[in-house]
Order: structure tokens, then sequence, then C-alpha cells
């Protein structure tokens, strides 16, 4: 069974695609929806695409925090690593809480992207840093601490 470990870098690259797709789609949603108003077919489209992106984008998330947690135990026992992957962790949990807040948001306020579309706009774009500072949180690990690096 070890040949499967580790397990996490399979799958963390699905929530990052997804959900910075489903960003750009939606603010690009936003952005036609100003140009050509709110009922703009375009808009509504992409607005579609991205919140399914989204959906996926949270799901994949999920999946890599379990695969994640389940790697954990392999790590090694080094201050730096824990100190690294304590952060890793927790800005995990924030993308969770923040990727759900986008995904619910539209689901209790339907006006959300005519009344508050920029205010979305905003928690999206804090949704992509979320991801990127999580993802290059994960790059630490691997590509300077080495963790998940060994000889087979």
């Amino acid at each position: 069974m070890d040949f499967l470990f580790p397990f996490h870098p399979r799958t963390v690259h699905f929530p990052i695609a997804l959900t910075l797709v489903g960003v750009a789609f939606i603010i690009l949603s936003a952005i036609l929806a100003r140009r050509g108003g709110d009922n703009d077919d375009g808009a509504v489209r992409w607005l579609q695409y991205g919140r399914v992106t989204l959906a996926l984008g949270w799901l994949a998330v999920l999946v890599a925090i379990a695969t994640g947690l389940i790697d954990q135990s392999r790590a090694p026992d080094d201050a730096a690593v824990v100190s690294t992957l304590n952060l890793h962790i927790t800005t995990g949990i924030a993308l969770v809480v923040t990727l759900g807040l986008a995904l619910y948001w539209p689901l209790r306020d339907r006006q959300v992207f005519t009344r508050h579309r920029w205010a979305y706009v905003g928690l999206l774009v804090l949704v992509a840093a979320l991801v990127m500072i999580e993802s290059w949180l994960g790059g630490q690990l691997v590509y300077h601490l080495g963790v998940g690096v060994g000889a087979p």
C-alpha cells in the first residue's frame, strides 16, 4: 500500500484549477453584466459556469484536505515543517469556509449579483488569494522542506 503515498499531491491540482477558473468565470460574468445589463445572456451563462466550477472546486478542496490529513502523519517531526504544516492546515480551513460562503451567499440572497456584485467579487478575490497562499505553503513544504520527497 506504500505505493499510494503520498496521496495528497495527486489531489491538490484539481481544487487549485477548478477554484481559480470558477472565480475567473464569475468575475467575467460581473464585468459582462455591467456592460450589457443584468439580463445579458452571456453574463448569465458565465455565471452558471462559474458557480458549477466553484462547487466542484469546493468538493475537490474537501478531498485534498482529507488526503492531506492522511499524509500529514508521514511528515517529519521538524519544527519548521510543523510550523509550515500548521499554517497550511489553517489556510486550508479558511479556504473551505470562505469558498463555502461564496457558494452559500447566492443561494441565500438571489440578488447578490445585482445588489452586492462587487462585494461578492471581493469575496471571490479573497478566495483566489487563499488558494494561492495555500498553494505556496504546499510548495514550501515540498520544495523547501522536502516533505513527501524521499527515495523509493
